[in-house]
This record gives C-alpha cells, sequence and structure tokens, in this order.
C-alpha cells in the first residue's frame, strides 16, 4: 500500500524535478540513486507487514473476524438471498396451506443488498481469471 502511495509516479515526479533543479550529471544521478533507495525501503517496509499481517494468529473473536471477515460477509448475503428467495416463499406457502394467520413476514432491502452480492461475486470472478491466466500472486 505504502509502495502505491509514495511509489511509481511520485518517483518519475520527483525525478523529473531533480533533473529540473541539479545541473551536473553527478549530482541528478545521485539524487536518483537515493530516490530508489527510498522506494526499496518503503518497498521493504510494505512486505513486513503484509508478512506480519498474514503470520497474524490472534486468538479469540477479534483474531476470527480478522482472519474471517470476506466469508462472513459472503454467508450474511446468501442467508438474505436464501430467505428472501427460498425460505420465505416455502414458510408462507406452508402458513397458507395450514391456513395460519400472521403478522407479514420481514422484506429484505434487496436494492442494497444485491450490489454487495454482485461486487462479491465480480472480485472471485476476477481473482478466478487471474488464476487461470497465472497472474495471480
Amino acid at each position: 500500500m505504502l509502495a502505491k502511495l509514495l511509489g511509481g509516479d511520485l518517483v518519475k515526479s520527483v525525478g523529473s524535478i531533480i533533473d529540473s533543479v541539479h545541473t551536473s550529471e553527478d549530482e541528478k544521478n545521485n539524487a536518483k540513486i537515493k530516490l530508489k533507495e527510498i522506494e526499496a525501503q518503503l518497498n521493504k517496509a510494505q512486505s513486513e507487514i503484509n508478512l506480519a499481517d498474514a503470520k497474524s494468529v490472534s486468538g479469540g473473536i477479534s483474531g476470527f473476524l480478522q482472519r474471517s471477515w470476506r466469508p462472513l460477509i459472503g454467508f450474511s448475503c446468501a442467508l438474505a438471498i436464501a430467505w428472501e428467495y427460498v425460505i420465505k416463499n416455502f414458510l408462507i406457502f406452508f402458513l397458507a396451506v395450514f391456513q395460519v394467520e400472521t403478522q407479514p413476514l420481514p422484506a429484505l432491502d434487496m436494492g442494497t443488498l444485491m450490489p454487495l452480492v454482485m461486487a462479491l461475486l465480480g472480485m472471485a470472478g476476477i481473482r478466478s481469471f487471474e488464476k487461470v491466466k497465472g497472474v495471480a500472486k
């Protein structure tokens, strides 16, 4: 993440500023080398953060949520879709068959849920496509 924020275009921008400010080739080259060293340090720091995050074995509920928030969101969306399109309809049918009078069953706002589901499915599709093409990291 730091590399995205502080790398790439920033290095090119600073490099062009260095080209316009410094007059001698030695000064320009030394400044560019120093800039590349800083970028390498940032990349190393970000990779250490990523490694520490991946190695996290936090216990309890916080560790569980840290490792499984995406599956929990997916499971919640699956339950909501199952309720709205399957379970609720069967329940209404059985209540009507047995002539049971009830309050109206709760309806979920699928207008806000479906964009989340589609985003999750889209990300899963992109990830699968990357794996098939061999560009997944």
